[in-house]
């Protein structure tokens, strides 16, 4: 009888052990979904107001012109990033270089480095990971000695909304 007794105390506590785990890893599968959800709600948000500002005949660079920014850093290179370069490239914007935590990654031809290498001068860095902003700014105001802005605050502010 306490062999039986042992087997189901045992099975319990192995089957409690079981859902344990399992609703841990469901939790964090979840707040991985819900982190891409706002991050491409974030994303979304800003393109649409670039092909807002577009269609209104309004440029992306007109904030960095009337702040007299000349010379760019872009930090992240994937998709808005490509979008922010082919935008600048063309007028009298200079990127000086791209920076990217995987420089191996991004082709092209520029100045490619990484966080952590030595920044060339410039008059601002221009971070298009939006989503990340608050922790790339912080690390880019100790390694740079000019603003650094979101994409998204370029975007709105080159459009008359302010951010």
């Amino acid at each position: 009888m306490i062999l039986i007794f042992l087997v189901v105390i045992s099975f319990c506590m192995g089957l409690s052990c079981a859902v344990f785990v399992y609703e841990n890893k469901r939790k964090i599968e979840i707040r991985n979904k819900e982190e891409e959800y706002n991050k491409l709600f974030l994303y979304f948000h800003i393109l649409n107001m670039w092909v807002e500002m577009r269609q209104k005949g309004k440029s992306a660079v007109s904030f960095l012109q009337k702040k007299q920014i000349r010379k760019i850093a872009i930090y992240g290179m994937k998709e808005l990033g490509e979008r922010f370069y082919e935008e600048v490239k063309n007028t009298d914007i200079e990127v000086v270089c791209i920076i990217d935590k995987n420089p191996q990654q991004v082709l092209g031809d520029f100045l490619v480095i990484s966080p952590k290498e030595n920044i060339p001068k410039v008059d601002a860095v221009i971070v298009t990971a939006d989503y990340y902003f608050a922790e790339i700014k912080k690390q880019m105001v100790e390694r740079v000695d000019c603003p650094v802005y979101s994409l998204h605050g370029v975007l709105g502010n080159s459009f008359g909304r302010n951010f």
